[in-house]
């Protein structure tokens, strides 16, 4: 198994131009399960960044019909109760609520965000989604998650794999402390890979 993971791991990290390889330095390993990989580094108030990859056997064209099918989010994003397209501004942009269910003692939270998806090459498919929470007003018995920046990378690789790669910062707000913010989104983010990687066969 080591020596399984330490070569996912050199995979990874062979994708990183060789100016973004001091800026490793910057994340901090947090857990290595079922070849996910996933990292953490500071922000604002000392909330963290996250970062997870993992090296699967699937196809970009699955991976961009599953990123691209909003509204079922909620089958695969962990604490994710609902998503709505409340505006489809083509067919690769559209503006989305995100309700997340939130573990006690922490209150329902809810996001706003514009998400786009290109193909910059044959090999290569980007999902960046960025924060637009005054697109709709707050809702009751909701907090507002701001400062929302994602990023999902996927890149297809040899032998039917494919890296996938997500980075993502957000500002949960409301009264929960910082600690137990970053330990949801750490356990948020694994569980949601774990999901993931068993939902991509549907989408084949």
């Amino acid at each position: 198994m080591r020596s399984r993971v330490g070569l996912i791991w050199l995979i990874l990290l062979s994708l990183l131009p060789a100016s973004n390889v001091l800026a490793e330095e910057l994340w901090q390993p947090v857990l290595t399960d079922n070849d996910i990989i996933i990292h953490k580094r500071e922000r604002q108030i000392g909330l963290i960044e996250i970062r997870a990859q993992m090296v699967t056997m699937t196809s970009l064209e699955a991976c961009m019909r599953l990123l691209s099918d909003a509204e079922s989010v909620s089958k695969w994003v962990a604490h994710a109760k609902e998503a709505t397209i409340l505006k489809r501004i083509s067919p690769n942009e559209y503006l989305v609520q995100t309700i997340f269910s939130a573990p006690w003692p922490t209150s329902n939270r809810d996001m706003i965000t514009y998400s786009t998806i290109s193909q910059p090459d044959k090999n290569t498919l980007i999902l960046t989604v960025k924060d637009a929470h005054q697109s709709l007003p707050k809702q009751t018995g909701l907090v507002r998650i701001t400062d929302v920046q994602a990023n999902w990378t996927v890149q297809k690789l040899s032998n039917g794999m494919t890296h996938i790669s997500y980075t993502a910062y957000a500002n949960p707000n409301g009264r929960i402390p910082v600690w137990l913010a970053n330990e949801i989104t750490i356990g948020s983010v694994s569980a949601t890979f774990q999901s993931l990687k068993k939902r991509l066969p549907l989408y084949q």
